[in-house]
């Protein structure tokens, strides 16, 4: 029987010699206090975009049940970049009610004609499904939280 002692240090020794050809990872910019006012200015754009897909979205029924879902699973995924980066408890709260405060649901019957003018001219519903524009791009990789690493 071959010893193993020697077959594992050569294999250490090799993976050792790969790492240290590979680049260092970036490490989590740190937050501070502008990185922190761009993160809760990016939350309120975020809900804006949000409401006016949900706005546009209302009477689809098939919709409905994931629109709370969306926001939820977004805002979790934004918290954990953020806390990633050094964030406290209150910022959390400020981040969530940047967006909690401001996405917007609507009743099927609701009709707001300012909205319903950005629903045509940007083309929501169709845009949201292929996933082009600033609605369909979810809070965690919007700027500055695609910069932050979890």
């Amino acid at each position: 029987m071959r010893p193993i002692f020697p077959s594992l240090l050569a294999g250490a020794l090799a993976c050792a010699a790969i790492c240290a050809t590979l680049p260092a990872t970036a490490a989590a910019e740190p937050l501070t206090p502008i990185s922190f006012q761009a993160a809760l200015a990016a939350a309120k754009d975020y809900a804006a975009d949000r409401t006016l897909v949900f706005y546009c979205l209302r009477r689809n029924a098939e919709m409905l049940p994931f629109t709370y879902m969306i926001v939820h699973f977004e805002l979790q995924d934004a918290l954990v970049k953020l806390k990633g980066a050094g964030s406290n408890a209150q910022q959390n709260a400020q981040l969530a009610q940047a967006v909690l405060g401001n996405v917007r649901f609507f009743p099927t019957a609701t009709d707001e004609p300012r909205l319903e003018a950005d629903c045509k001219a940007r083309d929501v519903e169709q845009n949201y499904y292929r996933f082009q524009g600033s609605f369909s791009v979810p809070l965690a990789l919007r700027p500055p939280f695609k910069e932050l690493t979890p």
